[in-house]
């Protein structure tokens, strides 16, 4: 019974005109999202590999010069693209793509795509991820919304439940007949974003990411489930099919417009992020502290170090005490540095916690949040890569102090 009424469903949906051409309008949007997320990269990632090697070539062509001085002229680390991201950008645009490293600075990412971008851009972008949030959802409530109550509507579901049929049936076969046309607009939907992942990289890009991409499947079937289960709740409940929809489109309006913005407004509230001014102001007292301890830590290392080496004249050690006072002093505020993005990273990570626990009753903030992360554009994301860079940073610049200290 469960097979007779989903097909009869099943058939009715793939008639109806409407379905069809709002299958091939989201087909559409998600095709040229796509596309334009495959092109987008390729041609970033060109960019990045034309930067490289002009930045190594600048580094090998500075000539010789004090070790130090090299550590100032610093060096670029560029943030990887994952393939994934021609399918979900998420915070991409919002987030610096390079790091300047260079002695004594811990420094933020520079170069925000957003910021290049004209001022409509943040109103949103058209992406798979956004097309596959926002409007198949909706695709899923205009399918499901009668079909209970138009059933009550005409009169036929009293002569359904005359005949023996029971509700798990009918919920069940229901369910399944709306499930098998979701499921034919899903699996071009799926190859179109295995296109583009082999458009936007490598196949060998591709395979390793793999199970964040099964992953992702499975996270909006189950997002498209609960939306149909609610659906198919509201239908049953309500007398009227025009009370059922006019609750749905409200629950998705709420769910796709309202919800993330009020969650991120109450996390602002309750958690408000760092002011940059008082940041920056903080930083600046870091640095002018380490200048005013450079004589006396000088004059500090300069006696052990003559202790140490038992002689009576500093000309006389084997190794450079500037170069020294420089690797502690480099220690020293890179960990006062750091201290100050942690507690500025923490309390980002603590907003977008108070925003996240909004998915108990927005369940997009839920399946954004986990789009994001398993395509490797979250914050999260990001901030490893900021810190991998400054820890390479601190190496890089610890390795020309330690020449300049052993070999000057």
């Amino acid at each position: 019974m469960i097979a007779v009424i989903a097909k009869k469903e099943a058939l009715e949906t793939f008639r109806d005109g409407r379905f069809r051409w709002a299958s091939v309008g989201v087909l559409l949007l998600v095709t040229v999202a796509f596309t334009a997320g495959a092109l987008h990269i390729r041609r970033v990632e060109a960019e990045r590999d034309a930067a490289r090697t002009a930045e190594r070539r600048v580094w090998t062509d500075q000539g010789d010069k004090n070790p130090h001085s090299a550590a100032h002229f610093g060096n670029w680390a560029f943030k990887p693209i994952s393939p994934l991201s021609t399918f979900d950008p998420g915070v991409t645009r919002y987030t610096g793509t390079a790091v300047f490293m260079e002695g004594h600075k811990v420094q933020d990412a520079r170069f925000r795509p957003i910021d290049d971008s004209p001022g409509t851009a943040r109103l949103g972008e058209l992406t798979a991820a956004a097309a596959l949030q926002w409007l198949l959802p909706l695709l899923v409530i205009l399918l499901a919304f009668g079909a209970f109550s138009r059933e009550r509507e005409q009169g036929t579901l009293r002569q359904l439940m005359s005949l023996g049929v029971s509700p798990r049936v009918l919920v069940a076969g229901k369910a399944l007949g709306l499930a098998l046309p979701l499921a034919a607009l899903m699996v071009p939907a799926t190859a179109l974003g295995v296109g583009a992942l082999l458009l936007s990289g490598s196949p060998e890009g591709l395979v390793s990411r793999a199970p964040q991409a099964a992953l992702l499947v499975v996270v909006y079937l189950l997002y498209y489930a609960i939306v149909a289960g609610l659906a198919l709740w509201v239908s049953a409940m309500m007398r009227t099919s025009r009370a059922a929809l006019l609750l749905l489109l409200a629950f998705w309006f709420t769910n796709a417009f309202i919800a993330p913005r009020l969650a991120h407004d109450i996390a602002g509230a309750v958690h408000p992020g760092p002011d940059p001014v008082a940041f920056r102001d903080r930083v600046e007292e870091v640095r002018l502290e380490a200048y005013d301890q450079w004589e006396s830590r000088g004059e500090a290392i300069t006696k052990r170090l003559m202790a140490e080496h038992g002689v009576d004249d500093a000309s006389e050690l084997p190794v450079n005490v500037g170069g020294i006072n420089l690797l502690e002093a480099e220690e020293a505020e890179t960990e006062a540095y750091r201290a100050l993005h942690a507690e500025a990273a923490q309390l980002l990570a603590t907003q977008n916690a108070v925003a996240q626990a909004g998915a108990f009753f927005a369940p997009l903030l839920a399946v954004r949040s986990l789009s994001m992360s398993l395509s490797s554009t979250d914050l999260a994301h990001h901030r490893h890569f900021a810190e991998s860079a400054e820890a390479y940073r601190l190496t890089f610049v610890q390795f020309l102090n330690r020449d300049l200290a052993d070999n000057a």
